[in-house]
């Protein structure tokens, strides 16, 4: 996989990330921040300008076949189920996952999306607005990025993520459907909120229930551990493209063994 520094691949007028001891720089650390905290993610858009993001789909799209398709049911919390609930709580409740994903290692050698990924600006901008001294890539051969495919009605059940943060970059939308919905901060760390909870898994709570609007290019840094937040159902033969970047606050760190067969079907 390449490692050559990618600047170029990105809207560096917008987003100095070649420049971090700029005023500007600082401008956009403190806008990620504020989003951040506001509800729980930051948009970049335009973030990859529209020619190099025709690159990398064009580049990606031949490995697509490879992806590993998979459906789960799972709890919205995707992890064990809780004996001390009964299976229609909320905590229990079932939702279901049907998309594909291209695992790092059958990535085309020298994508330019691997290239932004592991460029070393970039890291340290990620590290910055997420308040980490550094972040690494993960050091086995599938997880470090991913491609997610939806294609005509497979979605994303809804959950929170086990991980503090996620990092998405917006490769292609779908022609209808596919909607990032997300009900932001709807637990906190002392309240679990099962009553919201269980409205939103059941469609009685729209007034709770956001679309975070993400076009082609978008970069967006995500805190999904405490906000709800699915896709959903995809409409239409266009599939939506979604590349997922994953760091580690230490170097050298593996995924789960157990994870790594539920997302790729393999351990290696």
């Amino acid at each position: 996989m390449s490692t050559a520094p990618t600047c170029a691949q990105i809207d560096l007028g917008r987003y100095p990330l070649d420049r971090p001891e700029s005023p500007t720089y600082g401008e956009l650390l403190a806008d990620c921040e504020g989003q951040l905290g506001e509800r729980g993610a930051a948009v970049l858009e335009g973030f990859v300008p529209a020619e190099a993001l025709a690159r990398i789909v064009q580049e990606v799209t031949p490995a697509l076949p490879k992806a590993f398709y998979k459906t789960k049911s799972h709890s919205p919390y995707l992890i064990a189920d809780d004996p001390a609930f009964p299976q229609d709580h909320p905590r229990n409740r079932k939702q279901r996952t049907d998309s594909a994903t291209l695992a790092y290692d059958d990535l085309p050698s020298g994508a330019t999306i691997d290239a932004l990924y592991r460029d070393p600006a970039f890291c340290s901008f990620l590290a910055d607005v997420l308040g980490f001294p550094a972040l690494y890539p993960y050091a086995d051969n599938l997880t470090p990025l991913n491609i997610l495919l939806y294609q005509e009605g497979q979605s994303l059940g809804w959950h929170f993520d086990v991980s503090t943060f996620v990092v998405t970059l917006m490769l292609a939308e779908a022609e209808d459907g596919g909607a990032f919905e997300y009900a932001p901060f709807i637990r906190s760390d002392w309240d679990e909120n099962y009553e919201a909870v269980g409205r939103i898994l059941e469609g009685r709570a729209p007034e709770l229930v956001q679309e975070l609007h993400q076009g082609p290019g978008a970069l967006v840094i995500f805190r999904g551990s405490r906000t709800l937040h699915r896709v959903s159902p995809i409409r239409g033969p266009r599939a939506r493209l979604m590349a997922v970047f994953s760091y580690a606050p230490q170097p050298g760190t593996f995924s789960d063994p157990h994870n790594l067969k539920t997302f790729y079907g393999r351990t290696s």
